[in-house]
């Protein structure tokens, strides 16, 4: 809220500063064209067209610097609006103040179309004949005025003029003479007593200056040097204090690392020991449509049994056919026992076609299970290896079991169908048996890759708790060594700013010395010159000693502008680096 009513404000005074430009330059303008039509103030009037264009150039300045007043290189989206309000008032004050001094140019050449000119146009002959006679009256008028006979002309005054001129002249030469003797002699007794004084003050300067100045050179130096260290110790307080903090910020940073790896640690455990366990089943699942294809050779053989034993009932019913015309008895018995045979046939087609149908929503169903425990899983991670055990050991016994009771259902359907086919009995005993085998090894088989798989899991989780350990024991000695990294960057910091203080306070003894020789050898100069060159020498040594004085500052500031640069430098490598290796642990 505050930024905008600020720009809002900004916005209001930049324009009536506009307006304010504008009005000004306008009155201009017209004060201008009304001297003009007056004929007053030919020179203001003159002056006007450089007047507009200055007026407009202010109004230009003047919006620059209004909106670079409160511009803000850290907020350029608020200072930016700021700057345009003030271009804005530049611009428009400027390109106002030019074009109205050149209509303002224009305008005064054109003369305005003066009036005379349209008078003259529409004279008469004789009015411009009557004018011409004037003016040669007036001309010769002028000519009796200019070089009559008479002393009143203005010929005969000249002559007056200049003969009084060539007496004032002489009269001028002889003071002039008179008084250029006399200077001379007062200027003769003014050096004598001038250079007794000077030699007076030279005697006394060559006995006391050195001292004097020496003691002032060294008391500046003194206070320069205290003044020095005291800023200068001050600014290292305030960086070994920052330092202090860093490193504090430092080993808290730290910590968070550490805690922050632990945590991390723990979820790359438990994804990676469910990876490791979704990859097991996966393995060990595909055993099961290994199973169910034996399952599924067992339902062919019973098949091909099943048509073994409807060829033999072919069979009897050519039997029959051949025994109907001797023994209707035995054909009534035939057909009975076809009929019981061709019903237990239906009876054991259906059993096994909803055996096989059983058989194939079980595996389905097992395979919908397996996947829900696979999500159910992977979202329980926390729960650990031993639940997920449990949980497949519990589904392979009732897997098992499932597998047991089918396997029994077969069984009594195979005894009935042995009761009613007992031709078949003992190929339908066999392959019952085979498949119960075939149910038993598939379960024991399950059991034991269950059990190898958990075995598999419990190994891997203690790899991976291994191989966190070292990679936590590598990210703190990487962490060390940066550390230590900086607090060498920082004593090379330290050691760079002693060098840097050291070499300028050399440099400065150095210049003092110098300029103490330089003033030591204008003074023996100038004993033999007047006072004012004295006092303008010591103007000189003054402004020099200033000079350099400020000049040793500005090398001192610079040198503390590149120490500085390079601290922030070196700070900003360190934070890449540790972002570095924030990334690495983050990616391990």
């Amino acid at each position: 809220m505050q930024p905008a009513v600020q720009a809002t404000f900004f916005e209001s005074s930049s324009g009536i500063i506009t307006i304010v430009f504008g009005v000004i330059i306008f009155m201009i303008f017209f004060i201008g064209i009304y001297l003009e039509k007056s004929k007053k103030q030919s020179e203001f009037v003159n002056y006007v067209p450089t007047l507009l264009t200055t007026a407009g150039i202010f109004g230009t300045f003047a919006g620059i610097v209004m909106g670079l007043y409160d511009f803000d290189h850290t907020q350029i989206d608020s200072s930016i609006s700021n700057l345009l309000f003030g271009l804005k008032t530049a611009f428009f004050t400027s390109l106002l103040g030019l074009l109205l001094s050149i209509i303002f140019k224009t305008l005064l050449t054109t003369r305005f179309v003066d009036k005379d000119s349209e008078v003259v146009s529409d004279a008469s002959p004789e009015a411009i004949l009557a004018a011409i006679k004037a003016q040669i009256f007036a001309t010769s008028e002028l000519k009796d005025a200019l070089v009559g006979n008479e002393e009143s002309t203005l010929l005969g005054q000249i002559k007056i003029l200049r003969s009084d001129g060539n007496d004032n002249f002489k009269q001028a030469q002889a003071l002039q003479k008179e008084q250029f003797e006399a200077q001379s002699q007062r200027q003769t007794e003014f050096a004598d007593k001038l250079w007794i004084k000077l030699q007076d003050f030279a005697d006394t300067l060559s006995k006391s200056a050195t001292e004097e100045i020496i003691a002032a050179l060294n008391n500046v130096i003194a206070d320069f040097n205290q003044k020095l260290t005291e800023q200068f110790g001050g600014n290292f307080k305030l960086l070994n204090e920052a330092v202090f903090k860093l490193v504090e910020w430092q080993e808290n940073y730290r910590i968070q690392l550490e805690e922050m790896k632990a945590q991390y640690s723990h979820g790359v455990e438990a994804i990676v020991k469910t990876e490791g366990s979704v990859a097991s089943i996966n393995e060990h699942a595909k055993s099961i449509p290994q199973s169910m294809d034996n399952l599924t050779e067992v339902m062919e053989v019973n098949q091909h049994q099943l048509a073994e034993l409807e060829r033999h009932l072919a069979a009897f019913e050519q039997m029959r056919d051949k025994a109907v015309e001797a023994v209707p008895q035995i054909q009534q018995h035939v057909e009975k026992t076809v009929q019981d045979i061709g019903a237990a046939v239906e009876e054991a087609s259906i059993h096994y076609t909803s055996l096989l149908t059983h058989s194939d929503e079980y595996i389905n169903k097992h395979i919908n299970c397996s996947e829900a425990l696979l999500d159910k899983f992977v979202s329980t991670t926390e729960q650990g290896i031993d639940a997920v055990g449990n949980k497949l050991i519990s589904s392979s016994e009732n897997m098992g079991k499932a597998l047991d009771l089918a396997s029994t259902e077969f069984t009594h359907s195979a005894s009935r169908t042995n009761e009613s086919l007992q031709t078949s009995s003992d190929h339908l005993a066999d392959g019952s048996d085979k498949m119960q085998q075939h149910i038993k090894d598939a379960v024991s088989d399950l059991n034991n890759n269950m059990r190898d798989l958990i075995e598999k899991v419990v190994v891997e989780a203690r790899t991976m708790t291994t191989t966190f350990k070292e990679a936590n024991s590598e990210l703190a000695q990487d962490t060390k060594q940066a550390r230590d990294a900086f607090v060498a960057t920082n004593n090379e910091v330290s050691e760079h700013i002693k060098r840097i203080v050291e070499q300028v306070a050399q440099e400065q003894m150095q210049q003092t010395q110098r300029t103490f020789v330089a003033i030591e050898e204008a003074a023996k100069q100038q004993l033999t010159k007047t006072h004012e060159t004295i006092e303008n020498q010591l103007k000189m040594i003054d402004q020099s000693m200033q000079e350099e004085l400020t000049r040793a500052l500005q090398l001192m500031a610079n040198s503390l502008g590149q120490i500085s640069g390079k601290f922030a430098d070196d700070y900003q490598v360190l934070t890449q680096q540790m972002k570095r290796v924030v990334d690495q642990g983050a990616t391990v």
